[in-house]
C-alpha cells in the first residue's frame, strides 16, 4: 500500500503540473499513472484477500476469539440466566443498579 501512496501522490503532482501548462503529455501521464495505481490495487487486494482464504483453510487455522476447538460444542447448561431469583440480588435493568 505504501508503493500506491507514492503512486498516488506522483499523479497528484503531475496532474497540479498538467493542470497549470495545458500540456498534453502531463495529462496522458496522469492517465499513466491512474491505470497503474488502480493495477497496484486491485494487486494488494487480490493477495490480502488469497491469503486469509489460504491461512484460514489451513488444519491450524482456528478462529480469532480465542477458543480451542478441544473444548467442544457448547451445550445450554454451559450457560447462567441473566435475570437472578435473588430479591437483593441485580436487577434486569443495569440503570437501576447504580442508584
Amino acid at each position: 500500500m505504501r508503493v500506491v501512496g507514492i503512486l498516488a501522490g506522483a499523479a497528484l503532482i503531475v496532474l497540479v503540473v498538467g493542470l497549470f501548462t495545458g500540456n498534453t503529455w502531463a495529462g496522458l501521464a496522469v492517465i499513466a499513472l491512474a491505470a497503474l495505481g488502480i493495477v497496484l490495487l486491485v494487486r494488494d487486494w487480490r493477495t490480502e484477500r488469497l491469503g486469509v482464504v489460504a491461512s484460514r483453510s489451513g488444519p491450524e487455522a482456528s478462529d480469532d476469539l480465542g477458543t480451542c476447538p478441544a473444548e467442544g460444542p457448547l451445550t445450554p447448561d454451559d450457560f447462567s440466566p441473566d435475570l437472578s431469583t435473588d430479591p437483593d440480588g441485580p436487577s434486569s435493568d443495569a440503570r437501576a443498579d447504580q442508584l
